[in-house]
């Protein structure tokens, strides 16, 4: 257990510093650590099975303003981990996910107010010009948020394994089959509200093609997605020409306003 917990707490650290040090290169989504966690903890199916729904599950979630969203990238790890340890079900995944994303939302808002209470001390190494200084801070913190993840990953396999596993082996079937049905409503919840973000009038042809192709026609995914590719380069190459075409027009316009300026008043 003590290997299992040391690794799932480095993967938190290398995860978060990917976000604070790389500029989110997309390393913390549920897909990649979900895989990552299962690779670790010797069930690499499990773990992109896992990954790949929680995916789905989060896919519609994003940042708006200063709100924080769901912490998807803790929620996977922690939620694959503990059912991969505890042997349960991707929807048993599922249900611990997210509580635990929400959970985690909380952490980072801990984190995120000890590094504006730092902020006083940037603004006077600025005013000093002591660049040194602020460059110190900006590694601490690069550093701090991932560390301190890391010590709740360490942690919470440490600690929180056994106590998890005898939980969902106490919970009742009734609850337990709830919960197994909650969890495989979510990824269609989450793909709900990605398609509310994207719904246009004008494209939801597209979305009925694609259920005629997979419902009707029997197409695998791989398939359907090749597809979608084709028509997205079709209309994008479409559109830059009508594009081009457009600016080509404005150009004459305003080239043929110019001439007629310049003949008045030679006029």
């Amino acid at each position: 257990m003590l290997v299992d917990a040391l690794l799932i707490g480095l993967l938190m650290f290398l995860g978060m510093l990917t976000d604070t040090g790389l500029g989110d290169p997309m390393i913390k989504r549920p897909l990649v650590m979900g895989t990552l966690t299962g690779l670790v903890l010797g069930d690499l199916h499990s773990g992109i099975v896992m990954g790949a729904s929680l995916e789905v599950i989060f896919l519609g979630i994003t940042s708006i303003g200063g709100a924080l969203p769901s912490d998807s990238f803790t929620g996977a790890i922690f939620g694959t981990a503990f059912a991969i340890i505890s042997n349960q079900s991707t929807e048993a995944a599922m249900a611990l996910a997210v509580p635990i994303s929400l959970l985690a939302t909380t952490i980072t808002t801990v984190v995120n107010i000890g590094f504006a209470a730092m902020m006083p001390q940037v603004d006077k190494f600025n005013e000093e010009g002591n660049q040194k200084g602020v460059v110190v801070i900006q590694m601490a913190c690069m550093i701090l948020k991932p560390l301190a993840f890391g010590v709740i990953g360490f942690l919470g396999i440490m600690l929180g394994s056994d106590v998890i596993s005898s939980l969902i082996n106490s919970i009742p079937d009734v609850i337990m089959n709830g919960l197994t049905v909650a969890g495989q409503t979510l990824p269609a919840l989450g793909m709900a509200m990605l398609l509310n973000m994207l719904w246009d009038k004008k494209i939801a042809v597209f979305l009925v093609l694609g259920f005629v192709l997979y419902a009707y026609l029997e197409l695998p995914l791989i398939a359907i997605c090749l597809i979608g590719v084709v028509i997205a380069m079709y209309t994008s190459y479409k559109d830059i020409d009508l594009n081009n075409s457009l600016n080509s027009k404005r150009s004459e316009l305003a080239f043929e306003n110019d001439n007629s300026e310049e003949d008045f008043f030679n006029d």
